[in-house]
C-alpha cells in the first residue's frame, strides 16, 4: 500500500510540473504574440517605421524575447525557437534601413510562429500525459 501511495504522489507531482510548464509556455508565447500584434497595429499603413515609438516597442519585444528565450528553449525544440529569435532580431535591422515590407513580414512570421507553437506546445491532455 505504501508503494501505491508513493507512485500516486510521484505521478501527481509530475502532472503538476507538466501543467505548470504548459501554462508558462502559453503565457510567454501570448505575451510575445500580443506585443507583435500591437506593433502590427501601430505600423499598419505607415511607410516610415523609423519612429521612436516603434523603436521602443521593438526594443521591448526584443527584451521580452531575451527574458523568455531560455525557459522556452528548455521546454521546446531549439530549432523552432531559433526561427522565432531570427525574426525578432531582423526587426531592428529593418527599422535602421526603413524596410517596411520586410519589417511587417517579420512581424507576421513572429505572430504566426507563436500561434503555431500555441497549438503544438499548448495545454492539452496529450501534452500532459
Amino acid at each position: 500500500m505504501k508503494k501505491f501511495i508513493t507512485i500516486i504522489f510521484v505521478v501527481l507531482i509530475l502532472i503538476g510540473a507538466v501543467i505548470y510548464e504548459q501554462i508558462t509556455i502559453n503565457n510567454y508565447l501570448s505575451e510575445i504574440q500580443d506585443m507583435t500584434e500591437e506593433l502590427m497595429t501601430i505600423t499598419s499603413g505607415k511607410q516610415n517605421i523609423q519612429t521612436e515609438e516603434i523603436k521602443e516597442k521593438v526594443e521591448n519585444l526584443k527584451n521580452t524575447w531575451i527574458h523568455h528565450e531560455e525557459v522556452l528553449c528548455i521546454f521546446a525544440n531549439h530549432k523552432d525557437m531559433r526561427d522565432l529569435c531570427i525574426e525578432v532580431q531582423k526587426l531592428e535591422g529593418n527599422i535602421e534601413v526603413n524596410q517596411y515590407e520586410d519589417f511587417t513580414a517579420s512581424l507576421k512570421v513572429i505572430y504566426h510562429l507563436c500561434n503555431d507553437y500555441h497549438k503544438i506546445m499548448g495545454t492539452s491532455w496529450q501534452n500532459i500525459f
